[in-house]
């Protein structure tokens, strides 16, 4: 997961108009309000980036505010759809 959020933290840094950068970047900051401050159209890109990005499509479940609370918790649900669809690819 580690790589996961590596990742996520370079996709807000250098994708995201926001002047973030890497290092400044609190994985366990809240996405929105007082954290990283991402307005809903931010949001909507990094979920846009991420689901290219990884090779996945978050379904309806996943958007939620649990999974987008902060980058950590968004490489989570990133982490669990890879693996269910890898475990989908082989079965």
């Amino acid at each position: 997961m580690d790589n996961t959020l590596e990742r996520l933290k370079h996709l807000v840094a250098d994708k995201l108009d926001m002047n973030l950068k890497i290092d400044d970047i609190d994985p366990d900051a809240p996405l929105l309000e007082e954290g990283l401050k991402l307005d809903s159209l931010a949001i909507v890109e990094l979920i846009t980036l991420s689901e290219e990005s990884f090779g996945i499509e978050f379904g309806e479940d996943q958007l939620n505010m649990n999974a987008f609370a902060n980058l950590r918790s968004l490489a989570a649900v990133i982490a669990s759809s890879r693996s269910q669809a890898r475990s989908a690819g082989t079965s």
